[in-house]
């Protein structure tokens, strides 16, 4: 049966979509995941989107190339033609290529459109490597902070970032030799602005502006994301040299609380880049330090999201941001091994991402409801940011396609409790959710192997099973050792059902388990599962402690649903 929200969807999309199951999940290219349920149906709303207004249109994607007048709606807010932030260089062009090149298997037939820009791209290029659809800039002068969105210098940093990280992603995915030049051009340019924009003896004019969508610190220091990556490609050791100065000179600002959560976490991933690309142990040391205060600060609200601010209290959020927070967290479990990093990804992506997805598909700023303590609720306001935040929902699919399973040793390791189905040349990984049986029982997770050796077959443990058990393919009990987070069969299998146990419980508004229940005047949030209970509206008959879902469902408090994205809503109970 289609949802509401799905078919909402395909009522406001005009030309065909393209499904979840064609789509591969980046690398390997032989590789396809399939999303599945309600992830799955979000999924295939989000790689939909990219085939109506705007994004059919070739000019609107190049504009921050070209700087060309793309319809008579240029500068008109509101209008789905309106093409904003062509100083942001490369901003919107290099999301775009970035995720058609993570999606398309090395076919340019992923999006009508991906060719041709990929063709324009060195032709914009500039003689000093960077892109700027504002004409030349001279990098030596004075930043020309302009307030928010304005001036060249920062934007085109930014845009320029963003597009690196596209053409790296581009030139692995079509072998081609003219893109792989631009990116090294584009690399070359920020290795010979590393003694501008690192001189500890011009601090007052990298602190001359805020630390918003236009400032020094959130538009200079992303390249570092494409740089470790462009090293990655090429081997080049300039690349990852001029990424670990700015990491280094980047220490000076990396404080909390900070003016835009989207590029300061996007820094946080070129961390774990460098600790993966160095061993240096320091790097992760950074990541895992500034993951404890985002959490224990009140910075990352219940529902496992961020704020477009990074601060506890702001009026919105942002799609990137807290995309960005899904792939750190997903990152960092696959780095350290540490299961927690799972478990916050698994509640941002079923719970604040899912309600930051608008029904156009695409992602954007969902009004937020806070108190001091910040956020509550949701508010049902949402505007899709077709210009950054649905190119990095999209973005947030392929990494979590990336991070579904594992096989290494013999073992294969379910790190999220999802429908979805994994097809390679090893064979096909089949894991579908049926809902539990009973009131002891949240989900059963039934995963299948099909062209496959018998294996011994793992899953995590999330916060929220109170247990885990299993039984094999003739529903005989199936022993399990329990090591690390995670649960494994005992003996190979090529089917198998894990019941994962548990019912309603409570939390703090920092994710924390309340073990004995809600504190008597104090806030809390209720979840089953993975998700968290809200309600529709502001204000909602909290249920009496202990409780169960069944009465909880009679007072309007519920699971989030995928109608909840057009509403507002409330979870934190008081």
């Amino acid at each position: 049966m289609v949802s509401a929200f799905l078919l909402a969807f395909l009522q406001l999309t005009p030309c065909a979509v393209l499904s979840a199951a064609d789509l591969p999940c980046g690398n390997p290219p032989n590789r396809i995941v399939t999303l599945g349920g309600e992830v799955g149906e979000a999924a295939t709303a989000s790689i939909g989107r990219f085939r109506a207004a705007p994004y059919d249109s070739l000019a609107w994607l190049r504009a921050d190339l070209t700087g060309e007048r793309v319809t008579e709606f240029d500068g008109k807010w509101g209008h789905i033609m309106n093409r904003p932030f062509k100083n942001y260089s490369g901003d919107i062009s290099g999301r775009f290529i970035e995720i058609m090149a993570l999606n398309s298997r090395g076919s340019y037939d992923v999006h009508p459109a991906l060719k041709e820009l990929l063709a324009a791209v060195p032709k914009h290029q500039r003689p000093g490597g960077y892109f700027a659809a504002s004409g030349t800039i001279d990098w030596q002068q004075p930043i020309d902070f302009k307030g928010e969105g304005g001036g060249t210098m920062m934007p085109a940093l930014w845009g320029n970032a963003r597009l690196l990280c596209g053409l790296v992603e581009a030139s692995r995915a079509f072998k081609d030799a003219d893109l792989l030049e631009s990116a090294k051009k584009l690399g070359d340019f920020y290795v010979g602005l590393i003694p501008r924009f690192t001189e500890p003896g011009r601090m007052a004019d990298y602190t001359g502006g805020d630390s918003f969508a236009a400032g020094y610190v959130t538009c200079y220091f992303p390249a570092m994301e494409g740089l470790v990556k462009l090293h990655r490609l090429t081997g080049a050791r300039k690349y990852l040299d001029a990424a670990i100065t700015m990491a280094e000179f980047y220490r000076t600002f990396d404080r909390l609380p900070i003016n835009h959560a989207h590029g300061m976490l996007c820094n946080q991933v070129s961390l774990l880049l460098l600790f993966e690309a160095t061993r240096q142990a320091q790097y992760l040391e950074r990541v895992e330090e500034r993951w404890g205060e985002l959490v224990e600060g009140g910075y990352i609200n219940p529902a496992g999201g961020i704020l477009e601010a990074c601060q506890v209290k702001y009026g919105r959020d942002e799609g990137c941001a807290i995309v960005d927070w899904l792939r750190l967290n997903m990152e960092l479990a696959r780095v350290t091994g540490k299961a927690r990093y799972f478990a916050m990804a698994e509640r941002t992506l079923h719970n604040h991402f899912l309600q930051n997805q608008s029904l156009t598909g695409g992602f954007g700023h969902r009004s937020v409801r806070c108190d001091d303590n910040g956020v509550v609720g949701f508010a049902k306001r949402i505007e899709e940011a077709t210009w950054c935040c649905t190119f990095h929902g999209q973005l947030g699919f392929v990494n979590l396609r990336a991070h579904l399973a594992d096989l290494t040793d013999g073992v294969l390791t379910s790190n999220f409790a999802l429908d979805f189905t994994r097809a390679d040349g090893a064979g096909t990984l089949v894991s579908g959710i049926l809902p539990g049986v009973g009131d002891g029982e949240v989900l059963r997770q039934r995963i299948r192997l099909s062209g496959m050796p018998a294996t011994i077959v793992r899953v995590r443990q999330p916060h929220w099973a109170d247990a885990i058990t299993a039984i094999d393919a003739d529903g005989k009990a199936l022993p399990l050792t329990n090591k690390d987070g995670y649960l494994a069969a005992t003996r190979p299998v090529t089917d198998v059902v894990f019941i994962f146990g548990g019912g309603l419980y409570a939390e703090n508004r920092h994710c924390m388990r309340l073990s004995i229940g809600p504190v008597a005047g104090e806030p809390f949030v209720l979840g089953h599962g993975p998700k968290i209970l809200a309600t529709v509206g502001r204000t909602a008959t909290t249920p009496d402690w202990p409780t169960s879902l069944t009465r909880s469902r009679e007072l309007g408090v519920v699971p989030f649903t995928a109608a909840m994205r057009a509403q507002d809503c409330g979870f934190v109970c008081k």
